[in-house]
């Protein structure tokens, strides 16, 4: 075959794989958006450029006879894994370990479905020099081959293995261990198999060991994915059992105020009455609205803070800010929470949004604690494609807000100041949140913005 040939059929191969990776990204995992405004045009050109650097190194080491030495196919086959998830990266502006984790999940489901096309339909290597072989690989590769990679993938989806997949990915312990050795699977495949044909073993039992291997892994980590699943599970019915007991508190609690309203309601009355009565409607007006504003402060306002917590349909947020609330009512510290729309999730991880609203939350309750009147005032808002959380309340020190991002800087005396240097660098690995800080009339208001991937 001439050096175009073999080029043009190692760019026909490059652009499926990277197709696969795209669709298995978008439809299997689900982590990949579907907004093509997130793709510039000189993003795509800069990946067509890696495309065709890994291209033509795979046409030369094809050329120049280097594949028939196992080492040097796996050492290409790691070079195509890292140029497609440098490329989706590019593409979709998403960090380089979870498009990693799209390309092995992808890069494994193809070997699978593709040896066992061969295994079917041939019982040994093809020359790709002889025509007649030629076809049958072009047949099995590029028809056999494509159609047991979307069958396979069918079932991985109704297994829901791509979810368990996709929680394995956002959670850190996964990353340093699992996909480690998800890594290694180009070695730990080709390696034994070459071993095995080395001593004598025929190519399809070879394969086939290989093709047994692979099932076993999955089994493997979907039950690790079930037992994490189990995990997350457990730990949300804590805080549904959590939320509940908060809220027969807080119920049991507003039942006995309104036992005390309820015994006094007809001394108040009988005032009311006998002013009214005598024509004093200055007196009267002032004596409705100190019973108003009796009545907000006993009751009405812990109806409202209920009420929206009821629009934070997020348990773990939701949890979050039932501890907060509870710790601020044990300080006296009054709580404004307002959230405007249905709050349902964010695109941050879970765990890094309630440590970034938890370090706000902890700062603005220390500023005000023991002060008189102390408010702390918490806003979360979802709408026009933005999820926004504000914390905002009294200043009591200066601050130089040029300098509570270093480590170590506090108004509160040493030994202080981690909370916002770790809230900092958190946000710092999110390229669609959008942090602010700002002093206004005597208040210290910290907000971070997080760019959806649709408007909400």
């Amino acid at each position: 075959m001439s050096f175009i040939s073999v080029f043009a059929h190692n760019t026909v191969a490059s652009v499926v794989s990277l197709v696969c990776v795209v669709f298995v990204g978008m439809a299997v995992l689900k982590i990949l958006p579907a907004d093509s405004r997130k793709c510039g045009l000189c993003r795509i050109a800069l990946a067509m450029v890696c495309q065709g650097l890994g291209i033509f190194i795979a046409t030369v080491f094809y050329k120049q006879g280097l594949l028939v030495h196992i080492f040097n196919s796996i050492l290409l086959l790691y070079l195509q894994l890292i140029v497609n998830a440098f490329c989706v990266g590019l593409i979709f502006r998403e960090k380089f370990r979870r498009c990693w984790g799209i390309v092995l999940f992808t890069g494994i489901v193809l070997e699978y479905s593709g040896t066992l096309s061969f295994l079917i339909f041939t019982d040994r290597a093809l020359a790709l020099s002889i025509p007649e072989e030629r076809r049958v690989y072009m047949l099995v590769n590029y028809g056999v081959g494509p159609g047991a990679f979307f069958l396979l993938l069918y079932l991985l989806y109704k297994m829901k293995v791509g979810d368990a997949y996709r929680r394995w990915l956002e959670h850190g312990e996964f990353w340093s261990r699992g996909m480690i050795c998800l890594s290694a699977y180009p070695i730990l495949i080709y390696g034994p198999a070459d071993l095995l044909m080395g001593s004598g073993v025929s190519r399809n039992v070879s394969l086939g060991i290989m093709l047994l291997m692979l099932p076993v892994a999955l089994v493997l980590f979907h039950h690790m994915g079930m037992e994490e699943w189990q995990r997350r599970e457990f730990a949300s019915q804590q805080i549904i059992l959590q939320q509940q007991d908060v809220y027969i508190k807080t119920l049991e609690g507003m039942q006995e105020e309104m036992r005390r309203f309820r015994h006094d309601y007809k001394n108040m009355m009988s005032g009311l009455y006998l002013t009214a009565r005598e024509g004093e409607l200055a007196k009267t007006h002032c004596f409705i609205q100190e019973m108003t504003e009796d009545f907000d402060s006993q009751i009405g306002d812990r109806i409202r803070q209920m009420g929206q917590l009821g629009n934070v349909c997020m348990t773990e947020v939701k949890g979050l800010l039932l501890t907060k609330l509870a710790q601020m009512q044990r300080d006296g510290t009054v709580c404004e929470l307002e959230v405007m729309h249905p709050f349902q999730g964010t695109r941050c991880r879970t765990t890094d949004l309630c440590r970034c609203l938890g370090i706000l939350i902890d700062n603005a309750m220390e500023e005000v604690r023991g002060r008189e009147d102390a408010r702390v005032h918490i806003m979360i808002s979802s709408q026009e494609g933005y999820t926004t959380f504000r914390v905002k309340n009294r200043l009591y020190h200066t601050v130089d807000v040029h300098k509570i991002w270093q480590q170590g800087y506090s108004t509160k005396g040493a030994d202080r100041g981690l909370g916002l240097a770790s809230y900092r660098k958190i946000l710092a690995g999110y390229e669609d949140v959008l942090p602010a800080t700002a002093v206004q009339e005597g208040y210290f208001i910290q907000e971070f913005k997080v760019r959806e991937q649709s408007g909400k």
